[in-house]
């Protein structure tokens, strides 16, 4: 947010440490999805997020949330965790809140200041200053007094910030404020996000052992990774837990999606949309869509009937004939090494598209003929020349198959060989096809090995695990059938 305050990329700057390009763009993308980063400048609502004298997610909290909320994010925005602010003997008899670190952390603070604080001058700035009693009640509580004065200056600031008045007393946490909290976490969300003990990226994470988190629900908070006893990287996560009502409140359907369904003689137009909290799909809904199909999904329906056709997935009279044609188009492509521009893929897909653009719904789709000639979108004699070319070529005296198609614009040829054939390979072994040549080593049940010289593929080879290479499925001669042993 400071290089975006400045109107500066870091990506384009000489540091002396090396910048985690990648980290950092991903900062960037998420930064501008959040409304704070637009064209690398911070937004009006970044700016306001930026002045504030705490981390990004609680001062996205302090900008959202209404008065009576403010004392509650100041002091957690300033605390750096529940368990980091307690010993492991603790007591925290009534004041506990089932379900949130946050909101017992408060709970913690808001009792110290009402039980021994008042407002006193720190340097000339007004803080909240405790008396000698606090130090017995944290002793007893099992609470660190670094972590209640480390809050108290850091909620001054906030306040003075703000341009508030720090107030006498805080109010302690009721089930009103505790649901105008979890409604305003579940609004924003401006934490790492965890339901059903994952991450958005699928990850684990389990709630924290020290957590007044629940498992229950999504979980919104920090996550913090370590190592378990055997080395393993492990995630958990401290914060409120978010229950799924509340969840899908807040939860947004995303755009529809158009595709053809259903069974072979009751296909018929769909639109599916996804229930989406915050990157998480709680749900998705599939609706039939009218016929006619609404102008503001006219396009993207034409797009899927044109997808489904190719892919010989509808009903319509002429659809054999648009898939075989569509296949022997794109083989005859791939042999061409990308020469014929006007039948590749795209080309092929655009051709057939603009066939429908009258089309208004399933019946009128079922109704326009479409035609797909592979004969006049190609001459005779390139067509003779193309499939000329050879499916299966002698490789050390075996038919190994072979493939063509077209990488990064270029043509090539592609050999299935199996795992002992491409050990035993030699360059003077490779045929002349005109076209460099790539490999792929079918191994059984096992990852297929790509390589693009004979180089490459030697080196893959060697770098396989022994358990994995292609060893006899039987180590030893198999006794034979009990029955049919001799005695001796």
């Amino acid at each position: 947010m400071t290089c975006a305050s400045l109107g500066v990329d870091a990506g384009e700057l000489d540091l002396p440490v090396p910048l985690d390009r990648a980290a950092y763009r991903t900062a960037i993308d998420l930064l501008t999805a959040r409304g704070l980063v637009s064209n690398g400048r911070l937004t009006a609502y970044g700016r306001q997020v930026e002045a504030l004298p705490v981390e990004r997610p609680l001062g996205e909290l302090l900008v959202h949330a209404d008065t009576p909320l403010i004392p509650i994010v100041a002091v957690i925005a300033n605390i750096d965790s529940l368990h980091r602010m307690t010993r492991d003997e603790r007591d925290l008899h009534g004041l506990v809140v089932n379900g949130s670190d946050h909101l017992t952390a408060y709970n913690l603070y808001a009792h110290a200041v009402n039980q021994f604080g008042t407002i006193g001058s720190v340097y000339g700035l007004p803080r909240h200053v405790f008396d000698e009693g606090l130090d017995e009640w944290a002793l007893e509580r099992g609470i660190l007094v670094k972590a209640i004065e480390d809050a108290a200056m850091g909620m001054a600031s906030v306040y003075r910030s703000l341009e508030l008045p720090l107030p006498k007393q805080l109010p302690v946490v009721s089930k009103d404020l505790k649901r105008q909290f979890m409604d305003l976490v579940a609004r924003v969300c401006p934490f790492d996000l965890v339901i059903d003990e994952q991450t958005i990226d699928g990850q684990e994470a389990r709630v924290a052992r020290a957590s007044m988190a629940g498992s229950w629900g999504a979980v919104a908070g920090t996550l913090r990774y370590f190592a378990d006893r055997f080395g393993r990287p492990r995630a958990a996560i401290e914060g409120t837990t978010l229950p799924y009502e509340l969840i899908r409140r807040h939860a947004v359907l995303g755009p529809p999606v158009v595709s053809v369904t259903g069974p072979r003689k009751r296909l018929q137009l769909t639109a599916e949309r996804r229930l989406e909290y915050f990157g998480f799909a709680l749900d998705t809904e599939v609706s039939a869509l009218p016929d006619p199909v609404p102008n503001e999904l006219l396009g993207p329906a034409r797009d899927a009937l044109t997808d489904a056709l190719l892919a010989g997935g509808t009903s319509h009279p002429n659809q054999r004939t648009v898939r075989d044609a569509a296949r022997d188009l794109g083989e005859l492509y791939r042999r061409s090494g990308g020469a014929l521009d006007h039948i590749a893929p795209h080309a092929v897909r655009q051709l057939v598209r603009t066939q429908l653009d009258h089309v208004t719904g399933w019946r009128s789709f079922l109704a326009t003929p479409v035609n797909l000639d592979a004969e006049s979108l190609v001459e005779r004699g390139v067509r003779r020349r193309l499939n000329a070319l050879p499916s299966k070529v002698r490789v050390r005296g075996d038919a190994v198959p072979i493939g063509y198609d077209v990488e990064g614009g270029a043509a090539i040829a592609r050999l299935q060989l199996r795992e002992g054939q491409a050990r035993r390979l030699q360059e003077s072994d490779l045929p002349d096809v005109g076209r460099p040549i790539w490999f792929t080593v079918v191994r059984g049940q096992q990852p297929a090995v790509r390589a693009q010289s004979l180089p490459e593929l030697r080196i893959k080879l060697r770098e396989l695990p022994r358990e994995s290479r292609g060893a006899k499925s039987h180590r030893g001669k198999a006794k034979p059938p009990r029955r049919a042993r001799r005695r001796r």
